[in-house]
């Protein structure tokens, strides 16, 4: 299952083996994992399994119950609050990059939306799915805001997991995100950090939404509006 090259640390080894095997969703949402039997599938000692394994409940991937570690098992409500802190964050990294963006980060925008143009001609859903992440990190990063690019580092990889899980990895927005990109990047690339801002804020309330409208009947407790 899990492979290790012992020629590198292991403990962050593990820990990134092991999260990425969540977010592939190698384990089942809920599923008790055993840190010794997860140790002798790695052919570890028990100490950097158990180290990762702290981590990763640190992170909110793991839930401790009765002693017992479960892969975590989100909820739309968790979808709401997580796409909750998306908007606060990701609407000021716009308004930042509205301001020091500099001509390669504009231009890495722009090269983004024309691939996504091109892909969404194609009918390519794995590649329209790339693009729309690497519009949305590509902006994080022209923030230049060292802080806000960590939180989101750690935000973003949650956000895969819960829609991967609630969606079956198959949710793919093809209706008029591309327009919204397309003026998100506009308001950046013309120095609109408040309107960026707005734009940015509206882009991730539609995406939730459409996220909720696969769950019609679902009871939601997050407080979105």
């Amino acid at each position: 299952m899990l492979k290790i090259n012992k020629s590198e640390p292991l403990y962050q080894q593990v820990y990134d083996q092991l999260k990425q095997h969540i977010l592939d969703g190698g384990w089942d949402p809920g599923e008790k994992l055993i840190e010794s039997k997860i140790a002798k599938n790695l052919q570890l000692s028990r100490s950097p399994v158990r180290e990762s394994m702290r981590i990763l409940e640190h992170e909110g991937f793991l839930v401790k119950r009765e002693q017992n570690l479960y892969v975590f098992q989100p909820d739309l409500n968790d979808i709401i609050e997580l796409y909750q802190l998306r908007q606060s964050i990701e609407s000021l990294a716009c308004a930042l990059a509205a301001e020091i963006a500099t001509v390669d980060e504009i231009e890495d925008l722009r090269e983004i939306l024309e691939q996504t143009v091109a892909d969404l001609k194609e009918g390519n859903t794995s590649e329209i799915y790339q693009c729309n992440t690497r519009f949305h990190e590509a902006i994080i990063r022209a923030s230049g805001n060292s802080h806000l690019i960590s939180v989101m580092n750690g935000l973003r990889a949650k956000v895969l997991y819960c829609r991967n899980v609630l969606v079956q990895f198959a949710y793919v927005r093809v209706d008029s995100f591309i327009d919204e990109h397309f003026n998100i990047y506009q308001a950046i690339r013309d120095g609109r950090g408040d309107d960026a801002k707005l734009l940015m804020e509206k882009h991730i309330r539609i995406d939730l939404d459409c996220i909720l409208a696969l769950f019609p009947n679902e009871v939601l407790e997050g407080g979105w509006q």
